[in-house]
């Protein structure tokens, strides 16, 4: 029977072990940041997300409960960084803008900036739920406190600083990528869906579509 360490000094084994070691520490390591392994998110007064009966908005028609263009988005409860919680629904009648992120995802980062013009542009016509995976409070929180915007300052706070401790709320939008976006209109329908890194433009673009109805 061959074996693959015949011949090998203990020198050589060691450094072999050692490079298996490395290497299923760097998968585990990029498990833990995707949010597959592991339970790392919330912290205290954080509760999981709820997931609620999603209810029409009035004389909305009967549509399909879906996280696809043109679905009645799903309702949610979810916990702000001060432990209150929101809902989805609260905010029928204005455009929301739910968008997953976490810190170690570069193209969050840069989407973060321009999010944060927007909602200074659309005031009150639009809500930003910004919904952190499995992250501590204390990442999630320092991250927004030191956030460089696009006129030169610092810090953010959205209308729904949302934290998803165990991915309920990722997994029930079967959101693909990260980040990911997703443009309700005031009767509560998905209008846009985007996988990954969108422009200002296309920000601007989406809510503009679903305040016109398109």
């Amino acid at each position: 029977m061959s074996d693959s360490n015949v011949g090998r000094s203990p020198q050589q084994r060691l450094i072999a072990l050692g490079g298996l070691a490395a290497i299923v520490g760097v998968a585990v390591l990029l498990l833990w940041a995707g949010g597959i392994l592991g339970n790392q998110g919330g912290g205290e007064g954080i509760e999981d997300v709820l997931v609620l009966d999603t209810q029409p908005a009035e004389g909305g028609g009967e549509l399909q409960v879906g996280t696809q263009k043109g679905q009645l988005a799903p309702d949610f409860e979810i916990s702000d960084f001060d432990g209150s919680r929101h809902t989805l629904s609260d905010f029928r009648g204005q455009v929301v803008y739910v968008n997953f992120w976490a810190t170690w995802c570069g193209p969050c980062l840069i989407e973060m900036p321009d999010i944060a013009a927007l909602q200074e542009e659309f005031g009150d016509d639009l809500a930003i739920i910004t919904v952190n995976r499995r992250e501590t409070l204390d990442a999630a929180q320092a991250y927004f406190e030191n956030l460089p915007l696009l006129d030169g300052g610092t810090g953010v706070s959205f209308t729904v600083d949302g934290m998803d401790p165990d991915d309920t709320l990722f997994d029930l939008y079967s959101a693909l990528a990260m980040p990911s976006s997703f443009f309700v209109d005031p009767d509560g329908v998905i209008s846009i869906v985007g996988h990954g890194l969108i422009s200002l433009d296309q920000m601007r673009t989406a809510i503009n579509g679903a305040l016109d109805g398109a």
